[in-house]
């Protein structure tokens, strides 16, 4: 499981490098659209797919990256479960947040 945990967190990293690159190019030149536009580019089939991937990977490996710092450094065996557990849950719950924000935006 270990070897699992390992390769999908390598994984996860080299998937968001250029879906970092991409986001800071488009956040680079987004002063130059108009709210309208903005939104009507957010909204599109290919930006929600590309968020929810990206927020999806990026929950992932910081997951991950979590979960092996606290097995690393929190050796009680319940608090170590106890903390894994709340962090999943909460990025669970920040990428249904991701997820539901874009229902909404594609709404308006």
């Amino acid at each position: 499981m270990a070897i699992f945990h390992w390769k999908l967190q390598r994984i996860s990293a080299i998937l968001l490098v250029p879906v970092v690159v991409y986001v800071t190019l488009y956040l680079l030149n987004i002063g130059e659209l108009s709210y309208a536009d903005v939104v009507d580019d957010v909204s599109s089939f290919q930006s929600i797919f590309l968020i929810g991937f990206m927020a999806l990977v990026l929950f992932t490996h910081s997951s991950l990256g979590i979960e092996t710092i606290l097995e690393d450094y929190i050796h009680d065996t319940k608090t170590q479960s106890l903390l894994v557990n709340l962090s999943k849950f909460f990025h669970a719950i920040l990428f249904l947040l991701t997820l539901i924000s874009l229902i909404v935006i594609k709404g308006n």
